[in-house]
C-alpha cells in the first residue's frame, strides 16, 4: 500500500512541477486510475505505518499540548477573522510556538514589511511590545536557518509561491503562512479560480508533506452574535471544504468581569473544522495581552510565555 500512496504523491508532484511551468489547472488535475490492492495487506504493520504518521503533529499556543487540535504533515489550516479580531498576532504567536518546538517555518506576510515582520516577531518571542536589539539580534541568530521569509509586498502570484513554499519544503519547511488570500492573484468573485487554488494547495501540501497555513477572511455576518463555521469563509466553498482544520479568531465579550482599561481584550478561538485527531469543534477563550504581544488563558499572567532562550533577557531581566 505504501507503494501505492507513494506513486500517487511522486506523480502529484511531479505534475505540480509541470504545472508551475505551464500554468495549466486542467492538465495538472488529471490524475491516473489507482486501485488500492487491499488483499494482500498486513493489518499490523498498516496500523503501525498510521500510529507513525499520525505520532508527528504541530500543536498551537492555545493549546500547547494538543488536547484540543493538531495539525498534521501535508496538511491544510484555514485561518479566518474579521480585521482586528487578533487573526495576525496570534500567527505571529504560532509561528514563534513553532520555531521554539524546533519545527521550520516559511511565511509570506504578503501586507507587512518584511522588516517589520522580523521585529514583531521578535516582539511576540520575547512577550514585549517593542523587542531589545539583543533580543531581536537573538531572534534572528537562533532561528535564522529555520525561517523562511517571503519577501515582497502586495499582491503575489499564487503558483509562484506554492513553488516556493514546494522548494522550501524540499529544504526541510515544515509549515507554510500565506497572509493572505485575499493578497493572492485569485479574484474575489473568481469562484471557479478559487476552486482550482484549493485544489491546488491542499496537493502541494500532501506532495511536499507540508502542512500550509491560509488566512482568508469570513463572509460578513449578519449578526455580531452569529455563530461561525466553514460556509462562513469567504470565497468559493472549497477553500474551506478541502482546509483539514479551520479556526475562526474572534473578539468575545461574553466574559463581563474584566477591567475594561485593562491590556487585556477577550478573545475567543473557535475551532470549526478538524478533519483528523479526535474532529472536535470547540471554543478556546482567553486574552489578547497588548502589553505582551501574546494570547493567554489568564486576564492577569504572572509572566509571558519565552520563545527565545534566558539569555535574550539577559539586558532587561527574566519574564
Amino acid at each position: 500500500m505504501n507503494d501505492a500512496i507513494a506513486k500517487i504523491d511522486a506523480y502529484r508532484a511531479r505534475r505540480i512541477g509541470e504545472m508551475l511551468v505551464t500554468q495549466s489547472a486542467e492538465e495538472f488535475e488529471r490524475e491516473p486510475d489507482e486501485l488500492v490492492d487491499i488483499e494482500p495487506l498486513d493489518g499490523k504493520q498498516l496500523l503501525a505505518q498510521f500510529q507513525a504518521r499520525h505520532a508527528k503533529y504541530a500543536t498551537t499556543p492555545f493549546d500547547p499540548d494538543g488536547h484540543l487540535l493538531r495539525m498534521y504533515p501535508g496538511g491544510v489550516t484555514i485561518w479566518s477573522g474579521f480585521p482586528g479580531a487578533g487573526k495576525t498576532t496570534l500567527l505571529r504567536q504560532m509561528i514563534c510556538h513553532t520555531l521554539h518546538r524546533g519545527s521550520s517555518v516559511f511565511l509570506a506576510s504578503l501586507e507587512e514589511d518584511p522588516a517589520d515582520v522580523l521585529v514583531r516577531l521578535a516582539s511576540t518571542a520575547m512577550g514585549m511590545q517593542e523587542p531589545t536589539v539583543h533580543g531581536l539580534q537573538c531572534f534572528i541568530d537562533l532561528y535564522a536557518k529555520r525561517f523562511r521569509l517571503w519577501g515582497r509586498i502586495g499582491i503575489a502570484q499564487h503558483v509562484k509561491l506554492l513553488a516556493v513554499i514546494r522548494k522550501c519544503a524540499s529544504e526541510g519547511i515544515r509549515h507554510a503562512f500565506i497572509d493572505s488570500l485575499m493578497c493572492l492573484d485569485v479574484a474575489n468573485d473568481d469562484f471557479e479560480g478559487q476552486r482550482r487554488f484549493a485544489n491546488l494547495i491542499a496537493t502541494v501540501a500532501r506532495a511536499a508533506k507540508i502542512h500550509i497555513h491560509l488566512v482568508a477572511h469570513p463572509r460578513k455576518l449578519v449578526s455580531a452574535d452569529q455563530q461561525l463555521d466553514l460556509n462562513d469563509v469567504a470565497g468559493a466553498r472549497e477553500i474551506g471544504g478541502i482546509a483539514d482544520n479551520v479556526i475562526f479568531v474572534r473578539r468575545t465579550h461574553e466574559k463581563q468581569d474584566y477591567a475594561p482599561n485593562s491590556d487585556a481584550t477577550p478573545m475567543c478561538v473557535s475551532i470549526r473544522k478538524q478533519r483528523h485527531f479526535n474532529g472536535a469543534m470547540t471554543d478556546v477563550t482567553g486574552w489578547y495581552q497588548r502589553r505582551l504581544r501574546q494570547f493567554s488563558a489568564y486576564q492577569f499572567p504572572d509572566h509571558p510565555t519565552a520563545y527565545l532562550p534566558q539569555a535574550a533577557f539577559e539586558t532587561w531581566g527574566a519574564p
